[in-house]
């Protein structure tokens, strides 16, 4: 999947609040990548499980950890789905592989991460009229700090607000609220930037700020 960051009016504007997951990257290769290295460290770990069953196996802990916690940074946890996956498969917990298999999901993951080029442009473009931005993004903080490093945009980012800090995910008015705290604007004043058209759009419009998608 390629992602096609809109074009922005910035005239006028004295923020933005940036999703970041699909927005500055492209998430399904990096997912395809990582996935694909723990499901061959499972079939080595456990060799009498068939490659179909260890992905149903994952599919069916990520879908219990989404219904379980739904609404809050945790439910994306990859701790938890194979944690999970682990227990369904052994019937125990396997503390050390767990933490394996989550480290090299997202050392895959990380390593799969090709910064956009135009979501790159509208960066510098920001950081050259001084127009702070704030990543507004769901999932753990400890995860999201490691895409900025990793995509190496820290010095083109003001602030980051989780919903893991927030408490509750998007569209829930509360984790804009708090990016826009921590900016000091009011919500005519910025503008939001995201690809998922009910967290990003709808809940940004809902508080009347103006919203960009972008669109793969």
């Amino acid at each position: 999947m390629v992602i096609q960051f809109p074009d922005v009016d910035l005239t006028g504007i004295k923020g933005v609040l940036l999703d970041l997951d699909n927005c500055l990257y492209a998430y399904d290769a990096c997912h395809a990548a990582a996935l694909e290295a723990c499901i061959k460290l499972l079939e080595e770990k456990f060799s009498e499980t068939s490659r179909e069953e260890l992905l149903a196996a994952y599919d069916k802990s990520r879908k219990t950890c989404h219904q379980e916690l739904d609404g809050t940074a945790s439910s994306h946890s990859r701790l938890l789905y194979f944690s999970g996956v682990v227990e369904d498969i052994s019937s125990r917990t396997d503390a050390a592989l767990t933490l394996e298999l989550e480290e090299l999901y997202w050392s895959t993951y990380m390593d799969t991460m090709e910064l956009d080029s135009k979501a790159l442009d509208f960066l510098k473009q920001c950081q050259a009229q001084s127009i702070p931005i704030c990543l507004v993004t769901d999932l753990t903080l400890q995860t999201q700090l490691r895409k900025v490093v990793k995509l190496g945009i820290s010095d083109y980012i003001q602030f980051i607000t989780s919903s893991e800090e927030a408490g509750l995910e998007k569209p829930a008015a509360k984790i804009f609220e708090l990016a826009l705290s921590k900016l000091g604007l009011k919500t005519d004043e910025v503008i939001m930037i995201g690809d998922n058209p009910k967290k990003d759009i709808a809940g940004a419009q809902a508080l009347n700020i103006k919203a960009y998608q972008v669109s793969s």
